[in-house]
């Protein structure tokens, strides 16, 4: 069990944003909803980073967050769209209503940490995926060798208490924000347990903001059988977002699934 909630990270959605203003995810998400059509329904969307460049295509979706503080700043971000934006949990939510494509990006599934969220998590998207949409997702690779690829943050499976420095950022202040990481993974619950360390100077102080968060490393075959047995049928499957197959050393694991027949 863990100590906390799994959220300390989304505490900050303006500075969430300046750390990390990527648009990874967004043309292969995109492509999905125009082979498959709408409604689409994105699960953890946080502060809209897919969910906003997909309405602005055109597309009737929904964002889902536990985070009212995400929300807050996605609605911010998208005066003037008609994207319908709900706080819920990904575990128990129930809308009502079915959806064409529902997906997940960020690798959020991994903060679906044990057994137990991970299965609840696929029992609400079964219950609100058309039964001729799909589901699609990504997570990070256990396999995959490397610590970081120009798409994004990949720390290797192992346990370091010297920190690792990522890449600075500056924040809302202005302030040059120095982030680095602490790990310890639990090779049993497949479990990595990072700790993270913001550091900047304002007027003159040094200010320090922890956040620890968990994240479920979960392995292909691992995966497939998960999907299986919650009712999914994985229709594809890549290594990264160029859609090359998956290997041992692609730095993802993407899937796009259906209900089962």
């Amino acid at each position: 069990m863990l100590d906390h909630d799994n959220l300390e990270e989304f505490s900050d959605p303006i500075n969430y944003d300046k750390q990390d203003p990527s648009d990874v995810g967004i043309e292969f998400y995109s492509s999905l909803a125009k082979e498959i059509g709408d409604p689409v329904l994105e699960i953890a969307c946080g502060t809209g980073r897919v969910t906003i460049p997909m309405a602005q295509l055109g597309f009737s979706i929904t964002g889902l967050d536990i985070v009212p503080g995400m929300l807050e700043r996605a609605r911010s971000k998208s005066v003037g769209l008609p994207t319908r934006w709900v706080e819920g949990d990904a575990r128990t939510f129930e809308l009502g209503e079915r959806f064409r494509l529902i997906f997940m990006t960020g690798n959020a599934f991994q903060a679906f940490v044990p057994n137990a969220e991970q299965e609840a998590l696929l029992q609400r998207v079964h219950a609100h995926l058309d039964d001729e949409g799909w589901f699609a997702f990504e997570t990070r690779n256990p396999l995959f060798p490397n610590t970081t690829t120009r798409e994004g943050f990949f720390p290797p499976l192992e346990t370091s208490t010297k920190e690792s420095y990522l890449q600075p950022y500056i924040n809302v202040d202005g302030n040059e924000v120095r982030v680095s990481t602490t790990q310890v993974y639990d090779h049993v619950g497949q479990i990595l347990h990072l700790v993270s360390y913001k550091r900047w100077y304002e007027a003159g102080k040094e200010h320090v903001k922890t956040t620890r968060t968990a994240l479920r490393y979960t392995f292909p075959q691992e995966l497939t059988a998960l999907l299986h047995y919650n009712g999914f049928t994985l229709l594809k499957q890549y290594g990264d977002w160029n859609l090359e197959p998956l290997t041992a050393t692609s730095p993802s694991i993407i899937v796009v699934c259906r209900k089962r027949g």
